[in-house]
């Protein structure tokens, strides 16, 4: 089955009154499952659409039917037909935020963490989409959604996965990383790998991104506080089988506002009034030695640490940026990066930090603990730079720290 929905929880029925016919329908939706898991999909298309079409069964009950129903249709090859159920379900008077979740599982493969899907799932609409894996029916997220995905990654490798409520962060980082334990030939590919992450447990070993995508470093956007650790900040469930990659990572950004930038072999992924931060990095030629890295949810303390080494400016973090999002009385930093780049000057990923930060660096004076000659740069919000930001293409690193 196409990248058909694996309908492992149903809605409750909890809040429905018991009564013969109910438990009857929930007796007919029990088999359809039974026989959709074994694989009599026959069988499945007429047990949910008796629950659909029995007007004596709960409109929750109906409802969920229908998506389960389109579900089988199309798994049988009615593109048609299935369309045109997923659509009732759509109009059903009792679709409501777990009706939707589920619809958009089936449809898409994908649905954000319940925050998010609370604020948005009644703007939830469907479209047809010529080329889409499902054709006659897919999902309209909110907003703008990101543009020219499938033009900008034209792979269409099928992809199977089984995640639910994990972290976004990872879940992008490990989608566009390659891991090949022992490679010593690619400077960022030999991590410990997405088993390691909590709740990715299930993540399919030979999965490996498609080549294009390979070639690709990118940097993800903090987004003032969305992004956090890999055991916080937004989440998302993802269950597809046999899904091309750029569908699956163009429903992944349009179900969390995301978009995306490339510029220079570079993906900059942001939410979509983010986006515009990048715009400083265009034409500009940096300076420094090339280095590879590989971080998921990196402190930026610890890379601006690494950082002072590698170029030999001494990075001074400003006091007001210290603590953010942390509870009083702690001693912590809640500013996190991932991103993944090869080979590129040292000077020119310490900018993409500080963009992916919306943070800018001016001149500081050193430390009293540093060395004499030491330079030192103050990083900072923008607004506090007072017109003295850097462009950090022009500055000559001194060299990694002795």
């Amino acid at each position: 089955m196409r990248h058909a929905l694996v309908l492992l929880t149903a809605l409750t029925a909890a809040s429905l009154a018991p009564s013969a016919t109910a438990a009857t329908a929930a007796d007919r939706m029990a088999q359809g499952k039974l026989a959709a898991d074994l694989g009599d999909r026959a069988a499945a298309e007429q047990a949910f659409a008796s629950v659909a079409a029995d007007a004596s069964t709960p409109e929750g009950l109906r409802a969920e039917a229908l998506v389960r129903l389109g579900v089988v249709q199309r798994a049988l090859g009615k593109k048609q037909a299935s369309a045109a159920t997923f659509q009732r379900a759509m109009q059903s008077p009792a679709r409501d935020a777990e009706v939707t979740r589920l619809l958009a599982l089936a449809l898409a493969g994908v649905a954000p963490d319940r925050r998010r899907w609370a604020a948005q799932w009644s703007k939830v609409g469907l479209a047809s989409t010529p080329g889409a894996s499902a054709p006659g029916a897919t999902i309209r997220w909110p907003g703008p959604g990101p543009q020219g995905v499938r033009e900008a990654f034209p792979a269409q490798d099928l992809v199977t996965f089984d995640l639910e409520d994990v972290s976004l962060m990872a879940f992008l980082h490990h989608l566009l990383t390659p891991w090949r334990p022992g490679d010593k030939s690619c400077g960022t590919c030999n991590w410990p790998g997405p088993r390691t992450t909590p709740g990715f447990e299930a993540w399919p070993e030979s999965y490996q991104p498609p080549a294009a995508v390979q070639r690709l470093d990118f940097v993800i956007h903090s987004g003032s506080g969305d992004f956090t650790d890999v055991t916080g900040g937004p989440r998302v469930t993802v269950k597809v089988s046999g899904m091309p990659w750029n569908e699956l990572l163009e429903n992944v950004l349009a179900s969390n506002g995301l978009g995306f930038v490339i510029e220079k072999n570079l993906l900059f992924i942001a939410h979509a009034e983010n986006l515009g931060a990048i715009e400083r990095y265009r034409g500009r030629t940096y300076g420094g030695q090339p280095i590879n890295l590989n971080f998921l949810a990196g402190r930026l303390e610890e890379l601006l640490f690494l950082f002072s080494d590698i170029t030999g400016f001494r990075l001074v973090l400003d006091e007001n940026l210290k603590g953010r999002g942390c509870a009083p009385g702690t001693v912590c930093t809640s500013w996190y990066l991932t991103l993944r780049v090869s080979e590129r000057p040292s000077m020119e990923v310490l900018d993409l930090v500080l963009i992916a930060n919306d943070l800018a660096a001016t001149w500081a004076p050193a430390p009293p603990d540093a060395k004499p000659g030491t330079k030192a740069l103050r990083i900072c919000r923008p607004a506090d730079a007072g017109g003295q930001a850097l462009d950090l293409s022009r500055l000559v690193p001194p060299g990694p720290a002795q």
